[in-house]
């Protein structure tokens, strides 16, 4: 099988047809593609099929012919006591490198599932690679292409995505995953695997550390009488960190200034001797004075053609 030309033929199969697996199906189906679900749950694939779609058990699926352009890993990846368990994508690596065996041409695969750094090459790939006989850049291409979907919204979110982040094994991988959005016209940013998979876990433990910021800020408050509800939305208004969304982007080292390492050391000092517990803000401290401008000398080149030293500050990063 051959690539189509006209990307709108594209054949999809979306393994794992959750939440996250249903929305980028469907998304994409709304948009004229041919998309068909593979999952281990019957319950899941009975609805799709009650609704219309080409869905198939693990079982199902041994039996017909794997005649796709591009398969989604959209299977879960639960944390089970503190790790992550990723057995449930290697098992669908494996039975997909089964299933690419048989398969002629070029094919592109493609991991969805939130996964740690590392996992899409050094896991998803090499079973692919061992199952098919097939090699990664010549017979099929990787991407990394994490999703930034809430649950309750996640159809909704996928088709009014805020951008497209992907992940490339190579130029060829990406410009194939790239064409498949274009009918969606979202901006598209285009890294490395590993760069695609760190970026989804910043994105969602910003979130989960500017909930918890609030939360100690909210016993704060309370501990005074003050109205959180009155003060976080003035905070809002007022903070550069929430109106600026580059704030605090840039490689510059640790936060200096007038304020800012006076008043966190301040409202340290205050919530101990008030006996109040703000651990993230002890964290911050702590972390901002590991970060503190060191005086090392560097060597500078003089006229004469000897080296001087002068005293330079340097970042301990």
């Amino acid at each position: 099988m051959s690539l189509r030309l006209n990307s709108k033929s594209f054949r999809i199969c979306v393994i794992g047809p959750g939440v996250v697996g249903q929305a980028t199906g469907k998304g994409l189906h709304q948009k004229g593609f041919k998309v068909s679900f593979w999952g281990r749950g019957e319950e899941k694939v009975i609805a799709l099929k009650n609704e219309g779609f080409p869905a198939y058990t693990l079982a199902e699926m041994q039996e017909l012919p794997y005649n796709y352009d591009i398969s989604m890993f959209t299977v879960s990846t639960p944390t089970v006591a503190g790790q992550v368990d990723l057995l449930p994508l290697k098992d669908a690596a494996i039975e997909l490198g089964k299933k690419l065996k048989r398969l002629s041409g070029y094919h592109l695969i493609v991991v969805k599932s939130t996964v740690p750094p590392g996992t899409t090459e050094n896991l998803v790939i090499p079973l692919i690679e061992k199952y098919s006989v097939k090699k990664v850049g010549r017979d099929f291409g990787a991407c990394m292409n994490p999703e930034f979907l809430r649950e309750k919204s996640a159809f909704e979110d996928f088709v009014n995505s805020r951008l497209v982040l992907i992940g490339e094994h190579d130029q060829k991988s990406g410009e194939l995953l790239k064409r498949l959005y274009e009918p969606f016209n979202f901006p598209v940013v285009r890294v490395t695997i590993k760069e695609a998979e760190i970026q989804k876990y910043v994105h969602n433990l910003f979130n989960a550390v500017k909930i918890s910021f609030f939360n100690e800020m909210r016993r704060a408050c309370a501990k005074i009488g003050a109205d959180a509800d009155i003060i976080f939305p003035t905070v809002a208004l007022s903070s550069e960190g929430l109106w600026n969304p580059t704030y605090g982007l840039k490689n510059l080292g640790p936060f200096e200034g007038m304020c800012l390492p006076k008043d966190t050391e301040a409202f340290l000092a205050w919530a101990e001797e008030n006996d109040l517990d703000v651990p993230i803000l002890k964290a911050a401290v702590g972390l901002n004075d590991s970060l503190k401008i060191k005086t090392v000398l560097k060597p500078l080149p003089v006229a004469n053609g000897e080296v001087d030293t002068i005293a330079a500050p340097e970042y301990a990063v």
